[in-house]
């Protein structure tokens, strides 16, 4: 029985071209062990967090009131927390998918998640009782200009978003070590051969890294450059607050700090996309097989998803002009080739095949709607016109909680559910998929809706109390994020029930 379940392992991600190796059965559920610490992490906090996302709404349509000081700190944490959720939840995953290619040290994992989680619990604490509010994105010198929190809260946050990036950084060299051992160094990660000496390359039996490989590749060159940035910025500020004396360059800090954040941020739908690689192919009985065209889309991810973040910084007049220009480009070229070739590629897959349409694939598939759709949002906030109208609005918070939950949550769920589904040997019933799908993908649509329309209406952003229209869009948007959440309750009985029942063989 272990050795098939090792063997289906091997099947199941259909990568018998790219070598990867059949674990050992104490080895498969050691790797699965840990996945599932993460994973499970990443999706409390992530349930924390939601829950905390809905009362801000409640509180800005004007059904409960705990003033603006506590509004602010809430959304501070809602932000980070939420974010680093969906990291630590897609970092487990992926981390996975990579110890069925190649050996990874477990150790190692642990003592990234050990900082993680010290890094949570120091923001936990900033939050709470520390009432620091100064946004996620902490720029300078907001924390320390007429704050109404305690002085320390605002060392505990910096401190904890450090200790995140401590850990995010050990993750990153593990995986990049990885892809690089697994596949002959950086050149072969990246498919340099393979897509400049085809033919010798394929001539001499060669396969390209995997597609999740090459997530896993631009996640960690990116990552530690980001995870770099992330500590010069934390270190800049921390000296500031020991010695209010020394003096950081605005301009300078807001470009670190997004760099990183920025970055981090989209590092996260990137990751949980190596999720799609392996789960549509699985549920459509078909293989996912590396193209030339796929390993460019990921080169163009890799190199300018660095550079996106300048979009940010449109309004700043004393930035270089010519930065603008670069990142309205790049914010196009670090997403549409991975999107296109990603969804392409997907939509091919399922095209006349025997698609089994379980909640795993179900979430996995739908995500892929809400990743374009964020996407779309996206990208029109970096277009110039677009932004100087809506960037300061709630479009803002649309595009990218259509990401995130659209996209990142949904696929995570569906990575979740493939697993559970392999486990049991069955999937949840037709009755159960309605339900999920009637209360999740309905509440989460009529939600998101009110950030998109508050915005094309201008309501501001970060704003405790917002002016009219916005309390009566919050108003329904709060209801549909009710909605939501009774389905993601039904979806967890679900996968639950999944998880304690007597295996009854093979899923087919």
């Amino acid at each position: 029985m272990a050795q098939t379940i090792a063997h289906d392992e091997h099947r199941v991600h259909g990568h018998a071209q790219h070598g990867i190796e059949t674990l050992r059965p104490d080895d498969l559920r050691s790797a699965r062990r840990l996945m599932w610490i993460w994973v499970d992490t990443g999706l409390a906090i992530f349930a924390l967090m939601a829950l905390m996302g809905v009362t801000m709404r409640a509180e800005q349509a004007g059904w409960i009131s705990y003033g603006p000081d506590v509004f602010y700190s809430l959304m501070t944490l809602h932000g980070v927390g939420m974010i680093t959720a969906m990291a630590v939840a897609a970092m487990g995953g992926i981390w996975y998918m990579m110890r069925l290619d190649g050996p990874l040290d477990e150790r190692v994992a642990h003592w990234a998640y050990g900082f993680i989680v010290a890094g949570v619990i120091a923001v936990i604490v900033s939050i709470f009782p520390g009432k620091f509010g100064a946004a996620w994105t902490f720029l300078y010198p907001l924390p320390f200009v007429g704050a109404t929190w305690a002085p320390w809260a605002t060392g505990a946050f910096l401190t904890g978003v450090m200790l995140v990036s401590i850990g995010w950084s050990i993750w990153c060299v593990q995986m990049l070590g990885c892809v690089m051992k697994r596949y002959g160094g950086l050149r072969g990660a990246t498919g340099w051969d393979y897509i400049f000496h085809n033919r010798a390359f394929t001539e001499a039996g060669k396969q390209p890294p995997s597609p999740q490989a090459f997530a896993a590749m631009v996640s960690a060159i990116d990552g530690l450059l980001t995870g770099a940035a992330g500590m010069v910025i934390g270190i800049a500020l921390l000296v500031h607050w020991l010695d209010p004396s020394v003096r950081i360059d605005p301009l300078w800090a807001k470009n670190v700090t997004f760099f990183f954040g920025h970055a981090f941020a989209n590092l996260t739908i990137y990751m949980a996309v190596s999720w799609v690689y392996v789960g549509v192919p699985r549920y459509a009985g078909r293989s996912y097989h590396t193209s030339q065209a796929l390993a460019v889309a990921w080169w163009g991810t890799l190199f300018f998803v660095l550079l996106a973040y300048f979009h940010h910084l449109y309004m700043d007049f004393v930035q270089f002009q010519a930065l603008q220009f670069i990142g309205e480009a790049a914010s196009y070229l670090s997403a549409l080739p991975t999107v296109v070739v990603t969804i392409f590629s997907c939509l091919m897959l399922v095209y006349r095949s025997k698609m089994r349409w379980t909640l795993g694939s179900i979430f996995i598939y739908t995500g892929l709607i809400g990743w374009v759709v964020g996407g779309i949002g996206a990208l029109l906030d970096a277009s110039i016109p677009f932004n100087n109208n809506l960037h300061n609005t709630l479009w803002v918070p649309a595009h990218f909680h259509t990401y995130l939950l659209g996209g990142v949550l949904l696929f995570i769920l569906g990575f979740v559910f493939m697993m559970l589904e392999e486990r049991v040997g069955a999937a949840s019933s037709a009755a159960v998929r309605w339900i999920v799908g009637t209360l999740v993908f309905g509440g989460m649509g009529t939600f998101l809706l009110g950030f998109y329309v508050a915005g094309s209406a201008g309501v501001p952003r970060r704003y405790a109390t917002e002016p009219t229209p916005g309390p009566h869009i919050a108003s329904w948007a709060t209801i549909g994020a009710i909605i939501m959440l009774v389905g993601m309750a039904v979806a967890l009985i679900e996968a639950l029930r999944m998880a304690t029942s007597k295996p009854q063989g093979r899923l087919s």
